[in-house]
């Protein structure tokens, strides 16, 4: 018994940990859309690579700041080629 409520709260937190990376992880992406980099707060955010996975697919790309050397990758999503967003 004691177990089986050692699994379910240890499967809660992993969820709850889950959750809040991919919140934080969506803020970060607002301020990059934005051109304001996460870190410093400063407006120099450009694109260092991006890699796409064809229309239908999601586009890899990494976000790089020119002042602190913030770097990051994310996933964005292609939008379908009706949309025109075919590349970034």
């Amino acid at each position: 018994m004691y177990l089986f409520v050692v699994i379910i709260v240890l499967t809660l937190l992993g969820v709850l940990a889950y959750y809040l990376f991919l919140k934080e992880k969506g803020e970060k992406l607002s301020k990059i859309e934005q051109g304001i980099c996460p870190e410093c707060e400063e407006r120099s955010i450009e694109i260092r690579r991006s890699k796409g996975g064809g229309c239908s697919g999601t586009t890899s790309v990494i976000y790089r700041c020119d002042r602190c050397g913030y770097e990051e990758e994310f996933n964005v999503g292609a939008g379908g080629c009706g949309s025109g967003k075919c590349g970034i």
